[in-house]
């Protein structure tokens, strides 16, 4: 590995000359971390001087999410010079996914029966404001009527009220225990 004195250097018979001999790779233990946690896994493989080359993740059913299922290389594997090593570590398993149906011209009634049966939520629920307001404002508004005496909003939603508008909107990716807002009339 080196020497004293360097190479090359003029010295006079008998002189001493020392060397420093390598005794070959480090050679490491690679610890058993399958059954920690992803952070206890860390820290016992990095108290050891080695390095987490990659995590991968998958989801898995019965087993809890955050556990190391396998490593690579194996426990007390022979012949590795300082590795890297790779964990696989359990996840939670992904929130189920639909399609939000249209429920624009339905009862309000219907409609959160039916989200509550399919494991959704409903959010807020508001009373849209009648059309013949935006005309009084000063908008144009063709449905409005000139001399229509405008109606008064319902106070508050009921299970007839009508949905006029939703969010999320229909045919948006939604997950499962998602809430859903409603306008209504």
């Amino acid at each position: 590995m080196s020497q004293l004195p360097l190479p090359g250097t003029k010295v006079r018979r008998g002189w001493q000359v020392r060397v420093a001999q390598s005794l070959g790779p480090t050679r490491v233990a690679i610890p058993d971390v399958i059954g920690q946690s992803e952070h206890a896994a860390e820290l016992n493989i990095r108290r050891r001087g080695l390095d987490v080359a990659s995590i991968a993740q998958v989801a898995t059913d019965g087993i809890p999410p955050d556990q190391v299922l396998g490593q690579s290389p194996p426990a007390n594997a022979g012949q590795v010079l300082a590795p890297k090593i790779s964990l696989l570590v359990t996840a939670d398993a992904p929130a189920q996914a639909f399609v939000m149906p249209n429920f624009v011209g339905q009862p309000l009634g219907s409609a959160s029966r039916t989200l509550q049966d399919s494991g959704f939520r409903l959010g807020n629920v508001s009373v849209a404001a009648p059309q013949t307001a935006v005309a009084d404002q000063g908008i144009p508004n063709v449905e409005a009527t000139p001399g229509a005496q405008p109606t008064a909003p319902p106070s508050e939603a009921s299970p007839a009220s009508i949905i006029v508008s939703q969010v999320p909107a229909a045919g948006q990716k939604v997950l499962a225990g998602a809430s859903v807002s409603f306008e209504v009339r």
